[in-house]
């Protein structure tokens, strides 16, 4: 069989297995597995799922922080024909309640380590009804590491299952069938079921690997979490090319500055500006002694990448654009891509992938920079929400574009750049302003690690900038300074009325909840 036939994500971890059986395919802190070690894993978890009597289509869900068991029962479960579904480790119970009932699960696997914002079987058993029946279909919940509580089941018991008279030569579901399930995050309403077929994520993820020409030579870094797009992608695309893939059950920056260079990492991935300050920030980070990285992947405003950048000089720096309903990733810089465009656009799109830019208003199609809403049309794009007609009609046309509610431009050379969510956009005095435009002029502050803007209603202007800050290490920038700072440089509606210091982010899985920092405390208004 040749690669390109392949119809299945997990194949890709069965493909190569006698090719490089020994080479380290995935690696967690301390544990790791071989590609032999995981292809058998995998095919034996899927032969698991059969004996439990699960049929295709049928689904389970998977709860659990980053761990080598993550994967194997997410890609042993689609060997298997069974959808696995990601949940979000950081949902609590109305969240769980509600995702078990829209998905169906019949089975759920959870760990029993916690830490102190997350205990798994605790969650668990609070969505248990005063019947004490499981909620919705949920027949059994495994426990990785066990449970006292005999409402929950020892994943040893899950790994005892007979499989001898189980037979699965090849996997049992394959291209328009449903990979696996992500739900979206929610903010004013409940998250979305995000169902993703083998054709979207395979293409997603070879698309990946060629953009970034990754081969067995490369060793990829990822701290991010399994239940999100940022790892499983990523994940996927270090099977196909033969990648080690790196990933760590808590972001620690002193841990990772010493796998970076132990491991000799060709491509890091940190994504996101909280990790990548915590790096370069942190007072052994010597960016001689990471001159094997080739290739750095962050989304972040220009200035702040163009940081990034200067601080890894031998690395190309590259960004992103892309949502779960469009398979994770849309366009990703190229690092054959010019300096300028890979700091100020998220690159082209992938081959297949049409990206148009509309007015978010007539509908219009705009060009050569123009700015509008992004929609995307593709191999990648998902068929539909899980069990949610209306907004599936409202999200995807009958032609197939999908409206992603993003703000963003496509040159006339066809570089896609990202210019915030049209929800993240305020009205000030009748004004248009982009959130992101004055987070990227603050975050040129010498004191300052990170900003979020949101808007707050106001009488006389409809709406002003609240500036939500974090500081840097022994900074002690104040509100007034920061108000001086911002004046004559950027236009006065754009000027933040209030301004919050904070020590702590309210936090999704990867990105900032604005709509809880408009509950925080303002004070007094600083100008204006």
């Amino acid at each position: 069989m040749n690669i390109k036939d392949i119809k299945n994500m997990s194949e890709y971890a069965t493909y190569y297995k006698d090719e490089v059986s020994d080479k380290e395919c995935l690696i967690v802190d301390k544990e790791v597995r071989t590609c032999e070690e995981f292809s058998t894993n995998i095919i034996n978890h899927g032969k698991r799922f059969v004996s439990l009597g699960l049929n295709k289509g049928d689904r389970v869900g998977i709860l659990l922080f980053n761990s080598i068991e993550y994967l194997e029962i997410m890609y042993g479960a689609m060997y298997a024909g069974v959808v696995p579904v990601n949940i979000n480790a950081r949902y609590k119970t109305n969240e769980l309640d509600y995702l078990l009932k829209d998905s169906d699960c019949r089975y759920l696997f959870i760990s029993s380590e916690s830490d102190e914002i997350t205990n798994f079987a605790q969650l668990i058993l609070s969505v248990l009804d005063e019947n004490n029946q499981k909620v919705g279909s949920l027949i059994d919940t495994y426990v990785i590491g066990g449970s006292d509580d005999e409402r929950l089941k020892d994943f040893t018991e899950f790994l005892q299952l007979s499989i001898d008279n189980v037979e699965i030569n090849k996997p049992i579901s394959k291209g328009e069938d449903p990979a696996f399930i992500m739900y979206t995050s929610g903010t004013t309403s409940n998250p979305k079921g995000c169902p993703l077929s083998h054709n979207n994520m395979i293409h997603s993820s070879v698309s990946m690997a060629e953009r970034w020409t990754m081969t067995e030579n490369d060793t990829f870094w990822d701290p991010l979490p399994m239940f999100h797009m940022s790892a499983i992608l990523p994940f996927s695309a270090c099977l196909i090319s033969k990648s080690p893939y790196i990933s760590t059950v808590y972001f620690d920056a002193d841990e990772s500055i010493k796998i970076l260079e132990e491991k000799k990492v060709t491509i890091a991935f940190p994504a996101f500006p909280a990790i990548m300050l915590a790096l370069i920030n942190h007072p052994e980070f010597d960016a001689s002694k990471l001159s094997n990285i080739r290739i750095l992947n962050n989304v972040a405003p220009i200035d702040t990448l163009r940081s990034f950048q200067d601080a890894l000089p031998n690395a190309k720096q590259v960004s992103a654009y892309g949502l779960t309903e469009a398979g994770g990733v849309s366009s990703y810089g190229s690092p054959d891509d010019p300096l300028e465009k890979r700091i100020t656009t998220s690159g082209r799109p992938f081959p297949g992938v049409k990206i148009r830019i509309i007015d978010p208003e007539t509908g219009e199609q705009k060009n050569n920079g123009e700015k509008g809403l992004i929609e995307i049309k593709g191999p990648s794009v998902f068929p539909g929400y899980l069990n949610d007609p209306i907004k599936t009609k409202e999200t995807l046309s009958e032609d197939g574009w999908l409206a992603t509610g993003d703000i963003g431009t496509l040159s006339s050379d066809g570089f896609i750049s990202y210019h915030g969510r049209l929800k993240d956009m305020l009205k000030v005095g009748g004004e248009n302003v982009a959130a992101l435009e004055i987070e990227s002029f603050y975050n040129n502050h010498d004191g300052i690690m990170l900003t979020q803007v949101v808007g707050i209603e106001d009488e006389r202007l409809g709406e002003v900038a609240a500036l939500f800050v974090e500081k840097k290490e022994g900074s002690n920038v104040s509100a007034e300074e920061l108000v001086d700072f911002a004046k004559g440089k950027i236009s006065n509606f754009k000027v933040p009325r209030y301004i919050v210091f904070v020590d702590e982010w309210p936090m999704s899985s990867t990105k900032v909840q604005k709509f809880k920092l408009k509950e925080y405390d303002l004070g007094n208004k600083i100008f204006g």
